[in-house]
Formats: C-alpha cells, sequence, structure tokens
C-alpha cells in the first residue's frame, strides 16, 4: 500500500472517493424551483390578487348563468368591468391596482365595454 492511499492519510479535496447521489448532483429541479416561487409568492397574496380572483369568479358566475339565460350571463359578465371601474374610481388605497395609466381612461373604458356588453346582449335575438 502507497503511503498517500493508506487509512491514515488526508484525502485531497480534488480526489472523489464515490460519486455523488443523482440529486446532489443537480440542484433543484424546474418544477421545484418553481413551486417554491409560486409558494413563496402566494403565501401572502396582495390586493391585485384578490381583484383577479373575484373576476375570476364572477366570470365563472356568468358562465354557469349562462345555462339559465343568454342575457342573464351577459349582464352578471358586464357586472365584471362595471365593479372595476367603481373600484378604480375610489380613493388612493382602493384605487391604485393600476400604475402609470390614467384613471379616467381606465374608467371610461371599463364603463364603455360593460354597456357593449349589455347592449350587444339585448341586440341578440332570442332563438327559443
Amino acid at each position: 500500500m502507497s503511503p498517500s492511499t493508506s487509512r491514515g492519510a488526508a484525502i485531497s479535496s480534488t480526489e472523489r472517493t464515490r460519486t455523488s447521489p443523482r440529486h446532489a448532483r443537480r440542484g433543484r429541479g424546474a418544477v421545484a424551483k418553481r413551486w417554491i416561487y409560486w409558494k413563496r409568492r402566494y403565501a401572502h397574496p396582495v390586493s391585485k390578487d384578490w381583484v383577479l380572483l373575484a373576476c375570476l369568479v364572477a366570470i365563472v358566475i356568468a358562465a354557469a348563468s349562462a345555462f339559465i339565460d343568454f342575457r342573464l350571463a351577459a349582464i352578471v359578465l358586464a357586472a365584471v368591468p362595471a365593479g372595476l371601474a367603481m373600484l378604480r374610481a375610489m380613493p388612493a388605497p382602493w384605487g391604485e391596482f393600476w400604475v402609470n395609466r390614467s384613471k379616467t381612461v381606465d374608467i371610461l373604458t371599463c364603463l364603455i365595454f360593460a354597456v357593449l356588453l349589455v347592449g350587444l346582449a339585448f341586440v341578440v335575438p332570442q332563438t327559443r
């Protein structure tokens, strides 16, 4: 046995005695990294997240009400941009979900879209 490989001799930092397990070589995978990112991002949701969730829930309710009546679904769907316009018209802490954009343009755009949705619903003829 040579003195450099005897039991008592120190191994240099560049020598490897065995290979590492597969998971120890590459670090975290892409899915694990994305999972950690989303878990940290949504641990404490901000106001924008709640507004987005409310919009999505209202859209799902409008889609469900389409089975009852087409016009009812259009009115419920038009409530989403109308509600956003009212939220945007509120004072500073509530209306500051959008930045670097004009408040009046946002409010007018949402209200015009809501009126167009309701108008379109009543222009389309009933088929039943």
